[in-house]
Parts: structure tokens; C-alpha cells; sequence
């Protein structure tokens, strides 16, 4: 069809060159009997909405739930104020972005959560050719600096100590919440994991190795900040005080929440387990830890790494541990295994109360 539509129209398009080469840019007689050209490109007939951008993104990034619910009131009120995503431009977005700071945001919230998304969701609509520009990639939010009263982001000796003691009060633990207070704290303080990934973990994540106990912390739990499961040693001392024999008891599901039956409508935002570290860490400021520069359940993180180089372990192994990213290519070479990091937490110190 298209070598028809050619050769019946050849010889008038070479006149009509030869005509223009010659001068001649009157109008064309022969264009008159053609229907008017429209473009058919996507490209440039497209308009979508910051909401339908996100929607999108979703749909191929598939985040974490509670990443979608933190982010869905940035996108709803962007798109009630812009009606096409393509459209916007720098100037707009800063404009529209220090709006936002009207007392019941903070510049620190409005640079953290709603920049960081937008610019994220954007930067992804710009690599699939869904919009063109990125114009939150530009714009700057002026956050004061905090002022800061602590030394370390870690828990002193006389902090560690409240709340492993108190911990150790929950002798016969019968209750979800009573079984998170007694052995979360022992657990985080001894591998450095993430309160969720503790909270998360299954009677069948525990798992022996020669004469060795590990846990299994997988995806398959629950959410992992990396997507990446890794298997972490136990510390002898959790052995020693019977952590092994409570997961006997408790069996192969989960440790430290109650299922929630399933249901047809859209998931929670936040699952069993996460609610189970929220009540973990209202429990924990209970004790006194009430120091709002402290994270109440993140700061045994912060403990780990510290006492980890104190005692000398290498930042390769605390780092497999915790789950930390290598800083370099060549630090990503020659992962511990397992066993490699049951060694180096044998001389990792105990708690002594």
C-alpha cells in the first residue's frame, strides 16, 4: 500500500522539489486532495496526572505498603494542584513545594518525604518517556540544622542495662507483647538487626548449624529494608538464657505477633509484626528511655556497631551482620559466610547486668 501511495504521487513530488529548487514556494494545488496530517504520536497527544504517574510507578516498582500509604497524600494533593505531570515546571514545583510548609508541615518533612518522592516517582516517569522533564529534581528545601544534645545515636551502658533488666522480668511470657519485651531487646542487642526483622521472625528462621544457632532473616517474613535475606549468628549468651527452648515451645510460625486472618480488602499499612515493634518501643519509653534524640528500638543498632568495634570485630563482618551495604565494590568481595560470622560474634561481649 504504502509503494502504491509512492509511486502514483513520485513524479508530482519531484516536480514540486525541482519547482522550490527553482524558486517557486507558492502554494501546492496537489497537497489540497490529501486529508489534513495529525500526528498519531503518543508522545505528543499524552497528558497524565501526578496521581496516574504514581499509580504507575507502583504498578512496576511494587514498593513496600507502607512506602505507598506515606506517599499517597503527596501524589492525591499534587494532582489537585497540577492537572498535567509533563506541564510542570521548575519554578512551579519550588513554588508549590514551600506552600506546603504552612505550620503543620515541617521543612525537614516536606525535603524528606514529599521532595524525596517526588523527585523519585518523577526521575522513574522521565526513564519510561511517560513525561519529559523532571522538575523536582531541582528543587531545594532549606532545612535549619537540628541542634543536637546526645553523643551517639547509641544506647549508654545505664540505658542498655533498664531495659535489658526489665526485659529479664518476663520470666514466664505468655502474652505477643510480653514475649517481644523479653527476648526482642536481648536479640536486637546481640545481632544488630532491625527491631522489625526480629519481631517478623518464625520459629522455622532459627536454624543450627554444627553446634552453632543462627536466624534466618528473609523476606519471605516480612519486609527487609534491602530486599535481601541473611543469615545471622545467635550469641551464646541467647542460648544460655534459653532462647532456643522458647522457640521449641512456640513451634514453627511466628514468634512475636498473631497472624491476622485473611481478608478480601487491601492490605494494612502496617503488618502484625510492625505492630507489634510499635508497641515495643511505647513499652520501652515506658522504662524512662524518654530521650526524644533516641530511637527506642533502633538504637540497639547503633549499640551493636559500636561494641562490635570495641571488641575488635572487623566492619566487614558487623556490617554482614547488620545487614549494612558494603561502602565499596571491592568490600562486597568475599562475603562472610555464616559460620565465618559465628567466629567473630563468639568475641563479641556479653551483657553483664
Amino acid at each position: 500500500m504504502f509503494l502504491d501511495a509512492v509511486e502514483d504521487n513520485l513524479l508530482a513530488a519531484y516536480v514540486r522539489l525541482e519547482g522550490l529548487a527553482r524558486g517557486d514556494y507558492g502554494p501546492d494545488a496537489l497537497m489540497d486532495q490529501f486529508p489534513e496530517y495529525v500526528s498519531r504520536s503518543i508522545e505528543a497527544n499524552r497528558t497524565i496526572g501526578c496521581w496516574k504517574l504514581f499509580e504507575a510507578w507502583v504498578a512496576a516498582a511494587q514498593p513496600s505498603p507502607s512506602t505507598v500509604a506515606r506517599w499517597t497524600t503527596v501524589f492525591k494533593t499534587a494532582d489537585t494542584r497540577f492537572s498535567d505531570a509533563s506541564t510542570i515546571t521548575v519554578e512551579a514545583a519550588k513554588e508549590w513545594m514551600n506552600s506546603l510548609m504552612d505550620g503543620k508541615r515541617t521543612a525537614g518533612t516536606v525535603a524528606t518525604v514529599w521532595r524525596t518522592a517526588l523527585k523519585t516517582v518523577f526521575a522513574w516517569g522521565v526513564g519510561e518517556k511517560l513525561i519529559k522533564a523532571n522538575p523536582f529534581k531541582d528543587v531545594r528545601i532549606s532545612v535549619p540544622r537540628k541542634v543536637t544534645e546526645r553523643e551517639t545515636k547509641a544506647f549508654t551502658a545505664e540505658e542498655a542495662e533498664v531495659i535489658l533488666r526489665a526485659a529479664l522480668a518476663y520470666e514466664h511470657p505468655k502474652t505477643v507483647d510480653e514475649r517481644a519485651r523479653r527476648w526482642v531487646p536481648w536479640v536486637c542487642a546481640y545481632t544488630g538487626a532491625r527491631p522489625g526483622e526480629i519481631t517478623q521472625l518464625r520459629g522455622s528462621d532459627i536454624q543450627k548449624r554444627g553446634g552453632d544457632y543462627f536466624a534466618r532473616l528473609s523476606p519471605s517474613a516480612g519486609k527487609i529494608k534491602t530486599r535481601t535475606a541473611r543469615t545471622v549468628p545467635l550469641h551464646e549468651h541467647l542460648v544460655e538464657q534459653g532462647f532456643i527452648q522458647f522457640v521449641g515451645e512456640m513451634g514453627s510460625g511466628p514468634l512475636f505477633y498473631t497472624p491476622s486472618p485473611a481478608t478480601a480488602g487491601p492490605e494494612p499499612v502496617q503488618s502484625p509484626a510492625e505492630r507489634t515493634r510499635g508497641r515495643l518501643g511505647q513499652w520501652v519509653r515506658s522504662l524512662g528511655i524518654t530521650d526524644p534524640e533516641l530511637r527506642p528500638n533502633h538504637a540497639w543498632r547503633h549499640t551493636f556497631k559500636a561494641r562490635a568495634e570495641r571488641s575488635g570485630m572487623s566492619e566487614k563482618y558487623s556490617d554482614a551482620i547488620t545487614g549494612h551495604t558494603p561502602p565499596t565494590a571491592g568490600r562486597a568481595y568475599g562475603k562472610p559466610i555464616p559460620e565465618d560470622l559465628a567466629e567473630a560474634v563468639r568475641k563479641f561481649p556479653q551483657y553483664r547486668l
